[in-house]
C-alpha cells in the first residue's frame, strides 16, 4: 500500500507527540523508582493499559479470531517484548540514568538488522556500516562507570547487563511478529495480548520476589500516582494509539524515526528535570548511535 505523499498537520503532531511522549517515558520510570519496586512499575502500567486496550478492541468491534499461530506468537511477544524488555529496563533504571537507556534502547534497529541478516536477509553495505558505528557507540558507552547514576557506579555493569537484555529481548520479539507476519490485526488487539500475557508474567516475578508485598498504594504520594498515571495512559495507551494511527498513514521507515529523536528528548528531559549528566563521552557514544540509526532508517528500498 502506497502512502500519501503529503502529510496533514494532523499527521505532523501526532509524530511529534509520539517523540514526545516515548522520549519521556524513560524519565518517568526513573522518577517513579522512588517510590515503587522496578517489575511492579513494569506490570502495573502495562496491566492498566492492556485492560484498556482490550476493553477498547472489544467495544469497538477491533477484535478478530486468531489462529493458534498467530496466538503463540504474540503470547511469545508479550514475555519478549513487556515481560523481558519493559521488566528489565526498569531494572536498569536503579543503576543507569534515563537519558543513556533511552540511548541505549536505540540501538534496536542495528539488531533487526543482525537478526533479519541471520534469518537469510543481507544486509546493504550502508546498513552494515551503520551496524558497526553503533557497535562503536555501545561499546564506548559500556566502558564508562561514571556514566551510572552517582553512588551506584559500582552496578553499573549489571545495569547495562540489564539494559542489554530488554534490547534485544524487545527488538527480537519485534523480529519475531515481523518474521512470522502476524501483525495483520488491529493495534488495540495486539497491545491487549501482548501487555496483558507480559504483565501477568511480571506479576507472578513480582510476587514471589516479595515485591508486591512491599507496596502500600495508600501510602503513595500524589507525585507517583500523577507520574504512574501519565506512565500508563499517556506513554502506554496514547504512545501506542500514535504509533498504530502512524503506521497506518505514512511510510514505516518516517515512523521509525522515533528511534533516534527520542533519545535527544530523553537525554534533555532527564538533564532538566533530575540533573542527569551530559558527559562528552555520553554525547559522543550518543552521536555515533543516533548517526548509525539514522543511515539505517533513512535508506531507500527500491522496488522491482
Amino acid at each position: 500500500m502506497n502512502k500519501k505523499e503529503s502529510i496533514s498537520l494532523v499527521t505532523i503532531l501526532a509524530l511529534g507527540g509520539l517523540y514526545l511522549i516515548w522520549g519521556s517515558t524513560f524519565l518517568s520510570v526513573r522518577i517513579l523508582l522512588e517510590f515503587l519496586p522496578p517489575l511492579v512499575i513494569s506490570f502495573s502500567r502495562n496491566l492498566v493499559a492492556g485492560l484498556l486496550f482490550l476493553l477498547w478492541s472489544i467495544l469497538g468491534g477491533h477484535w478478530k479470531k486468531l489462529p493458534v499461530a498467530h496466538w503463540k506468537v504474540h503470547l511469545s511477544a508479550g514475555f519478549l517484548l513487556i515481560t523481558l524488555g519493559n521488566g528489565f529496563m526498569a531494572l536498569a533504571g536503579q543503576t543507569i540514568p534515563s537519558g543513556l537507556s533511552s540511548v541505549f534502547m536505540a540501538f534496536g534497529p542495528l539488531l533487526l538488522v543482525v537478526f533479519f541478516w541471520i534469518s537469510g536477509r543481507k544486509p546493504s553495505n550502508r546498513k552494515l556500516i551503520g551496524t558497526l558505528i553503533g557497535f562503536v557507540g555501545i561499546i564506548l558507552l559500556a566502558s564508562q562507570k561514571n556514566l551510572a547514576i552517582p553512588g551506584k557506579e559500582i552496578d553499573f555493569y549489571r545495569g547495562m547487563g540489564f539494559l542489554l537484555i530488554a534490547v534485544v529481548a524487545w527488538n527480537l520479539g519485534v523480529f519475531y511478529i515481523q518474521f512470522t507476519k502476524a501483525n495483520t490485526y488491529h493495534f488495540t488487539q495486539v497491545c491487549a495480548i501482548q501487555m496483558l500475557t507480559g504483565g501477568l508474567i511480571l506479576v507472578a516475578i513480582a510476587f514471589f520476589q516479595g515485591d508486591i508485598q512491599k507496596v502500600s498504594i495508600a501510602e503513595l504520594p500524589i507525585k507517583a500516582i500523577g507520574v504512574f498515571t501519565y506512565l500508563a495512559l499517556i506513554g502506554s495507551m496514547v504512545g501506542f494509539g500514535l504509533f498504530g494511527y502512524l503506521s497506518n498513514v505514512l511510510d514505516a521507515t518516517l515512523v521509525s524515526t522515533y528511534t533516534y529523536v527520542n533519545p535527544i528528548i530523553a537525554l534533555f528531559l532527564g538533564n532538566l528535570i533530575l540533573g542527569e549528566s551530559l558527559s562528552s563521552i555520553l554525547l559522543v557514544a550518543s552521536s555515533l548511535i543516533l548517526f548509525a540509526v539514522l543511515l539505517i532508517t533513512t535508506e531507500k528500498t527500491s522496488t522491482k
